[in-house]
């Protein structure tokens, strides 16, 4: 059977009928995702930002297992937290479109010596 040469990832959101207050939906899962409270929404749930950079942890991880299990590396535990910032008193510096001013990862690999750890680290850097 040929590989899919296309991968395809579609995620539908809709208003749930509260002000700031979205439906998710990925595939059959169903989540609910708030503005935050300094925009006016309700605040409960977690933001668009927090689902955004919860997606590239999450990638982070499964990326390393992958590769860690494609190389036979003995890779136990994997870590991943991503803090980014962004100044809402700055001029934007693209019209109309959110910007992070920093953003920070922290990788913690356990199982790995220090060389097998900063390798798999440096893949996922590089794709």
């Amino acid at each position: 059977m040929a590989e899919e040469r296309f991968r395809v990832t579609k995620v539908r959101s809709y208003s749930s009928g509260t002000q700031g207050r979205t439906l998710c939906q990925a595939r059959n899962h169903h989540f609910v995702v708030d503005d935050y409270g300094y925009n006016g929404g309700p605040g409960d749930e977690i933001g668009a930002g927090e689902a955004f950079l919860s997606g590239i942890t999450a990638c982070a991880v499964n990326m390393l297992e992958r590769l860690a299990r494609d190389s036979q590396m003995p890779l136990k535990w994997t870590d991943v937290t991503i803090e980014a910032t962004r100044d809402s008193q700055a001029a934007p510096i693209h019209e109309n479109i959110s910007v992070y001013d920093a953003v920070h990862m922290h990788f913690e690999l356990t199982g790995l010596d220090d060389d097998q750890a900063q390798e798999l680290v440096n893949v996922y850097k590089q794709r």
